[in-house]
């Protein structure tokens, strides 16, 4: 792939009851600053329930549909399938594209050692304490690009070779939660390609903007570590005892520096206190709901590979 070409780009979107955010995801992608010859948008809906289908009907794009797992990333597997690009790029229902996003991955792409690309993800709004607090302490994509064992690509902003996923197959569909982190050290330890960071593709995420949608962020982050867990030795330590108690201690701490304000100026630092215990009570339920064996994985194959797909 030759610098400043301009490959063929399949854009895949999972997407389950989306219909408040998937409108606006859509037409950030068909209004993206690449040839639209040159680039193809699939949305994978997954059992959804409410009115995106309808909202989906609007728009010329490919919606397809995932019945047999209930996992987004078997939803990706499935729009791999049916993409037809050499690369292929990954975003979410409730994230919203920059204008020149697919130009700044064609770029980052281009050298032969490269094979996949990672780029910003910022917060779309930071009205709440909520959201303010997951802007700065949960989706940093930096952060994961920095992992110190290897970096790896959030699917909010990932995009990568179709050649990768020839090489070490699809993303595991079982691990429900943290498939990304699984692609992307597969890419880097299988193949010896590498994982850049590009600053211009840039992505804006809805975060959540409840109580109980941080608790569920922080129970499904506890499950997707005790997932990995099976499979690199760097989250072995997760599944233990010792996470309950570290956790149940922190998740304590935090209610309690939440439970006085020492004044206006001391207001934030007071929700961020209170939001600690939230994310600590999230992460204790994910870890007990795993140990009792109430977390419920797809039956499918894992990392399954391509085969007869249309290119």
């Amino acid at each position: 792939m030759s610098e400043g070409a301009q490959p063929f780009i399949s854009v895949i979107v999972p997407v389950y009851n989306g219909e408040a955010t998937i409108q606006t995801c859509v037409e950030s992608l068909l209004e993206l600053d690449y040839p639209r010859e040159r680039f193809e948008v699939l949305i994978v809906d997954n059992r959804s329930t409410d009115g995106t289908r309808a909202i989906l009907r609007r728009y010329p794009v490919r919606v397809l549909e995932e019945t047999e797992a209930q996992s987004s990333y078997a939803a990706r597997n499935l729009g791999i399938r049916e993409s037809r690009g050499e690369v292929l790029a990954f975003t979410d229902a409730d994230c919203v594209v920059e204008h020149g996003w697919l130009r700044a991955i064609a770029r980052a792409i281009a050298p032969s050692d490269v094979g996949g690309v990672a780029g910003p993800i910022e917060s779309y709004a930071s009205d709440s304490p909520i959201e303010r607090y997951q802007a700065n302490r949960a989706l940093r994509a930096e952060r994961a690009y920095h992992h110190h064992v290897l970096p790896f690509a959030q699917t909010a902003n990932a995009a990568y070779r179709r050649s990768v996923f020839d090489g070490v197959g699809l993303f595991n569909p079982a691990i429900i939660f943290g498939g990304d982190l699984d692609l992307s050290w597969r890419m880097q330890r299988e193949l010896g390609l590498r994982l850049v960071y590009e600053p211009l593709a840039f992505v804006w995420h809805r975060h959540r903007t409840t109580v109980h949608g941080l608790f569920a962020l922080y129970e499904k982050n506890a499950i997707a570590n005790c997932l990995l867990a099976q499979r690199y030795d760097h989250y072995a330590e997760y599944p233990r005892l010792r996470t309950l108690a570290y956790l149940a201690r922190e998740c304590l701490r935090s209610a309690l520096r939440g439970a006085v304000p020492r004044g206006a100026r001391a207001r934030e630092r007071v929700w961020a206190s209170r939001l600690d215990a939230v994310r600590y009570a999230g992460e204790i339920w994910g870890w007990l709901r795993w140990h009792v064996g109430a977390v419920t994985l797809p039956a499918v194959a894992s990392a399954p590979r391509l085969q007869g797909i249309a290119r």
